[in-house]
């Protein structure tokens, strides 16, 4: 059924259901890409509960029309598991492939030899077609008349489509398709990169769409993705890759550093010194004692009344470190000065 024929602004479902339900036979060619052909959006034909081919076979198979498989291009028959779960029966439907010449004429013989024969399973009413068949007169009922030609038609037509699809160019491939790095931390950033050859279009999804057919794009995945690039040739033929990158959803902890220093290790007492500190990586930090939580880094005067010993401790989920500076403190000692007593003058009489 050509679809361009199918009249303006009616159900194109519903026509199609009809027109294959005034069907006696129903002739589904099947090529290498007969299962992974796909839209512009990289979805798979098959998938789509619009497409007119799934639309046909549902048809048929509901109404137990025959549904004769022709695979062309040496397809092979699809397995259940790769059809949607409408047409699954497709797969157990007997079939018969259909080569190129030289073979072409012999194995349109014998599709038509197969239409041909009655539902009894008796031999065929036209046989050895290119061979002279002694057949006594006989009136040929109209509806047969009719289904020779419409057979002959479709021969033709399948001829056509064998010249067509052999002569289209190659099918596409994609040579690379990786992701640089492929586990990132929240986020991080990875780079795609793909190459492909035959391509006439690319896509590359969730959320990237069109690109060009080899390049890299930088990305920031918020979560764990499945990327697919589906690469689609002249022939309408689609090849699909697809790739992962995962996405920790927390940051991995790591064990904190800290450093502590002092300006003068030593000072006299009432005077005062300079503490100062760095810390990486860590959530809690706090000096001490006397001085408690504290920015990353720093500094704070102090003036310690004895000798102290300062603590910096950094903690993070992974570990803590610590940081530890002494400050000595110098009493001064008072020197008592010496006492001089003085003695009274004794005068000597004369």
């Amino acid at each position: 059924m050509d679809v361009d024929d199918i009249p303006l602004g009616v159900d194109f479902s519903k026509y199609i259901d009809e027109k294959v339900g005034k069907c006696e036979v129903l002739l589904a060619v099947v090529g290498r890409d007969w299962l992974s052909t796909s839209d512009d959006a990289g979805n798979r034909r098959l998938d789509l509960p619009s497409d007119y081919v799934r639309i046909e076979i549902e048809s048929a198979l509901k109404r137990n029309i025959p549904v004769i498989p022709l695979l062309v291009r040496r397809a092979s028959m699809p397995g259940a598991e790769d059809l949607p779960e409408s047409i699954r029966e497709f797969s157990k439907r007997n079939g018969m492939p259909v080569r190129p010449d030289p073979d072409f004429r012999t194995d349109c013989d014998r599709l038509i030899e197969g239409l041909e024969r009655d539902r009894t399973g008796t031999r065929p009413i036209v046989s050895n077609r290119n061979k002279t068949v002694e057949i006594k007169p006989k009136p040929k009922p109209k509806i047969l008349t009719m289904a020779v030609a419409g057979i002959a038609v479709i021969g033709a037509l399948f001829g056509v489509y064998l010249w067509y699809s052999g002569s289209r160019g190659p099918a596409p491939t994609i040579v690379e398709f990786q992701a640089n790095p492929n586990s990132i931390e929240h986020g991080a950033d990875a780079t795609l990169r793909w190459v492909t050859r035959n391509a006439r279009k690319v896509v590359i999804l969730p959320d990237i769409g069109t690109v060009s057919a080899s390049g890299s794009k930088v990305i920031s995945p918020t979560e764990s993705t499945i990327y697919t690039l589906a690469a689609r040739g002249s022939d309408s033929g689609t090849v699909k890759q697809r790739l992962s990158i995962q996405v920790n959803s927390q940051p991995a902890a790591t064990i904190p550093q800290s450093r502590l220093t002092v300006a003068e290790s030593t000072i006299k007492l009432g005077e005062s010194t300079t503490l100062s500190w760095r810390t990486k990586d860590a959530s809690e930090i706090e000096i001490q004692p006397g001085i408690g939580s504290v920015e990353a880094s720093g500094s704070v005067k102090i003036s310690p009344r004895r000798n102290t010993s300062y603590t910096l401790t950094a903690k993070s989920p992974a570990g803590t470190a610590t940081s530890t500076t002494l400050v000595k403190v110098e009493r001064t000692t008072i020197q008592a000065r010496p006492t001089i007593i003085t003695r009274p003058a004794i005068r000597m009489s004369q």
